[in-house]
C-alpha cells in the first residue's frame, strides 16, 4: 500500500479477525460514545448475486490503473445513512471514481444510523464476494470496530486500513464536478453494448459521442450536439453490469470534459465518474480554490458541524441530503456563502456531491481545519502574495472589470477579470486556461479586491 495516508482519519479499535466464520473487517465509526450503540447497519441482502456483482465491479475499478501506475489503494469508504449504504472508491490513477448507492429497499432491515468506514478489499474478500450466488442467504452489518459479511459460514482475515490522503484529495474535487454535472441522455444496457465494444478498440484516445436516434457512437469529430469523452476505453469498466440494470444515464459537464454514468436499478445506483482525460486523475484539481478563496467560510464551519451533529442525534436520523439554500437559511449567509463553507467540509472528505438529486450528502469524518489549506499549495502562494503586497491595482476598476500587475519572484504578470472570466500572463494560465482552477495570481487579486471592497 502507498506510503502517502491520512492517518489521523481512523482510530482503530482492534485488528481485523475472524470470529465464528465471519467476516470482521478493521473499520472507524464516529464519536467514541457510540461504539456501544451497536451497528450502523445491520440487514440481510435482498439481492446478493447482483449486489456482489456491483461490489466486484467497484472492486476492479479500485484496483485497475487506466494511465499512472501507482500503487492501488483497495479499500472503498462505506456510509450507512438513513436510507441508503454507499460505496466510494477511486481508480489507481485517480481517474476514475466509482459509487454505489443501495437503497433501503435492497435489504431487509433490522437497524440503521449514521456512520462511515473504511474496509479492505483483499483477494479474499473479492473471491468470497466471487461465490455469492442468487438464493444465497448474505447478511451485512456495519459498525464502529467491523464490518460483517455473512454467507454460508465463510471466513476472510482482514487487516486493518487507513484512508489515502489521495483519496481524500479526490473526493474533495471530484464533488465539485458533480455538482457541474447535467444530464444529458439515458439509454437501455442493450445500446450501450456496441459503444463499450468499440471504446475497447479506440483506447485512451479523447473522443466524442454522437446520439443519432437514441444511439450513442464515437465520433473523433465535435459537432454542435457532441459530448467529449476523455479516455473512452475506460466505459469498459461498465460492461458487468449491463446484466444488471434497467437503464443508463450519461452526465456531463462539456466545460470541463467530466462525464458520468449511471446504471439504475429498482434498488440501486451504480456511478462512474470520469476525469476528461485518460491522463488526467481528480486529485489535485484545484476546482475548491474559487470557495476557499474566501476567508468568511471558517466562520460557518463550526454551525455546520453542529447542525449536522445535531441531525446525526435527532429522533429521525441525520439528513439524508445537505440543501445549501436551505442551510444558508439557517445560518443567515448567502447561498454561494453556504456552498464555500461545504467546501471546506469537502477538503477533510466529509461533503460529497450526489448529481442525481442536485444534493450534498455526508460522511462521517474528522475535521481538522488545517487541512483546508495544507493540501491547497496555490492558495498557501496566493496568501504569501496577498500579505507581501504584491498585487497592485490598475487604474480604471468598475464592476466586473479590473486589471491588477502581480509582482511573483522578480516577474510581474497582468491578471484581467471580466465578465466573460479571468486571465492570466503567468506559465499555468496559459498552459491550462482556467481548466485547474485558477492560477495563485489570480486568486492573490482576489484577496485584494474582498479586503479593498470590505475597507
Amino acid at each position: 500500500m502507498a506510503t502517502d495516508l491520512q492517518e489521523h482519519l481512523y482510530q482503530y479499535r482492534f485488528a481485523s479477525d475472524v470470529d465464528q466464520g465471519l467476516i470482521h473487517l478493521a473499520a472507524s465509526g464516529g464519536a467514541a460514545d457510540s461504539i456501544s450503540e451497536g451497528p450502523f447497519f445491520a440487514g440481510r441482502v435482498k439481492h446478493p448475486r447482483d449486489a456482489a456483482t456491483l461490489l466486484l465491479t467497484l472492486s476492479t475499478i479500485v484496483r485497475t490503473h487506466f494511465f499512472d501506475a501507482r500503487p492501488p489503494q483497495m479499500d472503498p469508504i462505506v456510509t450507512a445513512s438513513r436510507s441508503l449504504v454507499r460505496w466510494e472508491g477511486f481508480s489507481g490513477c485517480c481517474g476514475a471514481y466509482a459509487r454505489l448507492d443501495l437503497d433501503e429497499c435492497a435489504f431487509e432491515t433490522e437497524q440503521r444510523r449514521f456512520g462511515t468506514t473504511n474496509v479492505d478489499f483483499n483477494p479474499e474478500m473479492l473471491t468470497h464476494l466471487g461465490r455469492i450466488g442468487r438464493a444465497d442467504e448474505v447478511r451485512l452489518s456495519i459498525e464502529a470496530e467491523a464490518v460483517t459479511l455473512e454467507h454460508n459460514q465463510s471466513a476472510v482475515i482482514e487487516k486493518k486500513v487507513r484512508l489515502p490522503r489521495r483519496w481524500i484529495k479526490g473526493l474533495s474535487e471530484v464533488q465539485v464536478y458533480q455538482s457541474r454535472l447535467e444530464l444529458k441522455q439515458r439509454f437501455t444496457p442493450a445500446l450501450l453494448i456496441p459503444l463499450i465494444q468499440s471504446a475497447a478498440r479506440i483506447g485512451g484516445s479523447s473522443q466524442h459521442l454522437s446520439i443519432s436516434g437514441g444511439r450513442p457512437r464515437f465520433t473523433t469529430r465535435a459537432g454542435a450536439s457532441t459530448i467529449p469523452v476523455g479516455g473512452a476505453s475506460r466505459l469498459s469498466a461498465l460492461r458487468t453490469i449491463l446484466p444488471i440494470v434497467r437503464e443508463v444515464s450519461l452526465y456531463a459537464d462539456e466545460r470541463s470534459g467530466v462525464h458520468a454514468w449511471v446504471g439504475e436499478t429498482d434498488w440501486c445506483r451504480f456511478w462512474l465518474v470520469l476525469s476528461p482525460a485518460l491522463q488526467r486523475g481528480f486529485s489535485g484539481e484545484g476546482q475548491l480554490l474559487d470557495s476557499l478563496v474566501h476567508d468568511d467560510w471558517q466562520e460557518r464551519v463550526d454551525a455546520i458541524l453542529e447542525l449536522l451533529a445535531g441531525a446525526e442525534t435527532s429522533p429521525s436520523g441525520p439528513a439524508e441530503t445537505i440543501d445549501p439554500a436551505e442551510l444558508a437559511t439557517r445560518l443567515g449567509c448567502t447561498t454561494s456563502a453556504a456552498r464555500d463553507s461545504l467546501a471546506a467540509l469537502a477538503t477533510n472528505g466529509l461533503a460529497g456531491f450526489d448529481a442525481g438529486n442536485g444534493f450534498y450528502f455526508q460522511r462521517q469524518l474528522p475535521f481538522e481545519e488545517r487541512l483546508v489549506t495544507r493540501d491547497q499549495p496555490r492558495l498557501r502562494a496566493a496568501r504569501k502574495l496577498f500579505e507581501q503586497g504584491a498585487v497592485q491595482m490598475l487604474p480604471g476598476e468598475s464592476p466586473g472589470n479590473t486589471d491588477a500587475e502581480v509582482n511573483s519572484n522578480g516577474t510581474t504578470y497582468y491578471v484581467r477579470f471580466r465578465p466573460e472570466g479571468e486571465k492570466c500572463t503567468c506559465p499555468w494560465f496559459s498552459r491550462y486556461q482556467g481548466q485547474r482552477g485558477p492560477c495563485k495570481h489570480i486568486l492573490a487579486t482576489r484577496m485584494t479586491l474582498e479586503m479593498k471592497h470590505h475597507d
